[in-house]
């Protein structure tokens, strides 16, 4: 699953189975040629602490705070005081959950310390802090101070270096002028930043075309080997960009940390660039991995553009309805499994009483079924509607050639307009004006039988002369 705007909301491993004008960037990093550079860090991470000197272009005092769990880490706030032609260092008082700091005119210069391994251990939550063994999973948000209100709007940059064997990689895309060791992004991405890991993590990197996708191992209680995980994460990585027509995140980061017992979980963040966490069961191994959907299921949310709160469902519905689809065009899922698999799940997505529209629904079946329940029969009127000449498909390839990725924010007519576009009909809009405000249910049934899907006691039978048995093929068929 994907976050949006609040971090910790896990995807349950039972889900069951597995232009009009284009967006302003497909990235929310900016060029620091076209937006200044606001908030500057320089971070020195050791074994236990991080120390950190910061700079923030302000005026007037400034509260300064981080994420509210990682509070109690922040150690040793002080400013810069200029006395004479030398600077001397002040405490910062803490005024609530933020230190208070004047500010001269121009610039604001401040350094603090943070229990980086401490609030690991203490917090053990990967959306705030982290710790395995010397590895600690934690977000810039935790551990970077920031104005608020933030004013002026631009960017924020910070430098981390370490000493070996400790290593850092952030999901934060890497500066543009390509220093070592820098990451940039708009100051809004900073509350919500993508994942972040230290210590003496290992380290995979795989490439799809232009694209780097960075895989982050966690070592501890993890079955599979590091080319195990790098294999895992390459199907997927093919998969989608033959679906897809590329893998389209231009650096995609992915945290692989032990679960525990449970299934394996995934979580994608696009604030400031994509990175995913993904937290594998200890029973899962290589023989395994091939019908595990979940990093399939998470990359698919990286290669498309964020949408509003209202839309999840549409985010949510995309992922779970395409990730068999891709798996199953490159053989990891038998077709019967695939159709047996969609005939147990959409019944899941209807709406019950009281439903208000998916807009308006945000019920697990709702978001997840019935997005996916959306996405299916726009597939499926696409096809009829043009003799199988285009499809979802082409709607998906239309949205990523604007080079739009998780980190991009667009609204739902943006989405709709490109993809009906590309289809050469008016489907998505059609389809979203009979659902999004209204329940819209629909005749799955009658639907089955059109396509010639009948369920058998073990699992599906296919009728080759149902009248869209040739839409049935195609869904799945490799191209």
């Amino acid at each position: 699953m994907r976050t949006h705007a609040k971090r910790g909301l896990w995807l349950a491993a039972v889900l069951g189975c597995a232009p009009a004008a284009p967006p302003a960037g497909a990235r929310s990093t900016l060029s620091s040629a076209h937006v200044p550079i606001v908030w500057r860090y320089d971070v020195r991470a050791g074994v236990d602490y991080l120390a950190i000197d910061a700079e923030f272009a302000a005026e007037g005092a400034i509260d300064l705070r981080v994420d509210d769990p990682a509070m109690p880490f922040v150690r040793d706030v002080e400013y810069a005081v200029a006395l004479g032609n030398q600077a001397q260092w002040a405490p910062a008082p803490v005024r609530g959950t933020a230190w208070r700091v004047p500010c001269r005119p121009g610039a604001c210069k401040v350094r603090y310390r943070f229990a980086l391994h401490e609030a690991g251990t203490s917090l053990d939550d990967a959306n705030t802090a982290s710790a395995s063994d010397d590895v600690v999973v934690a977000p810039p948000s935790t551990w970077l101070l920031r104005p608020e209100p933030r004013q002026p709007p631009g960017l924020f940059r910070f430098h981390v270096s370490t000493t070996p064997p400790t290593r850092f990689e952030a999901g934060t895309l890497p500066s543009p002028d390509g220093l070592p060791g820098t990451f940039e992004a708009s100051t809004d991405a900073l509350d919500r930043s993508s994942f972040a890991m230290f210590g003496g993590f290992r380290e995979e990197e795989i490439r799809s075309g232009a694209a780097r996708v960075i895989v982050g191992i966690v070592p501890g209680g993890l079955t599979l080997t590091n080319s195990e995980i790098a294999a895992w994460v390459r199907s997927a990585v093919d998969a989608i960009a033959v679906y897809l027509g590329r893998f389209n995140a231009e650096r995609t980061l992915i945290i692989v940390e032990t679960g525990g017992r449970g299934p394996t979980r995934g979580e994608t963040i696009g604030d400031g660039g994509p990175a995913v966490l993904l937290r594998v069961g200890e029973e899962v191994n290589a023989a395994k991995t091939a019908d595990d959907w979940v990093v399939t299921h998470e990359l698919l949310h990286v290669n498309l553009p964020s949408l509003s709160f209202q839309q999840r469902w549409l985010e949510e519905g995309l992922a779970t309805y395409v990730e068999p689809i891709v798996r199953a065009r490159a053989g990891l899922v038998p077709v019967q499994k695939f159709w047996s698999d969609l005939v147990d799940g959409l019944p899941q997505g209807l709406p019950e009483a009281g439903d208000e529209g998916l807009d308006r629904t945000h019920t697990w079946g709702r978001t997840y079924w019935g997005g996916a329940l959306f996405c299916f029969v726009a597939d499926v009127t696409i096809r009829e509607r043009t003799h199988n000449a285009r499809s979802l498909d082409d709607a998906l390839r239309a949205v990523v050639a604007t080079g739009a990725n998780v980190s991009s924010q667009w609204t739902i007519e943006q989405f709709l307009e490109v993809g009906d576009r590309a289809t050469e009909t008016r489907v998505l809009h059609e389809l979203y004006a009979r659902t999004a405000l209204a329940p819209g249910s629909f005749d799955l049934a009658a639907l089955w039988s059109r396509l010639g899907v009948r369920r058998t006691g073990g699992g599906v039978a296919f009728d080759e002369t149902a009248p869209l048995a040739a839409i049935r093929r195609a869904i799945t068929r490799a191209p």
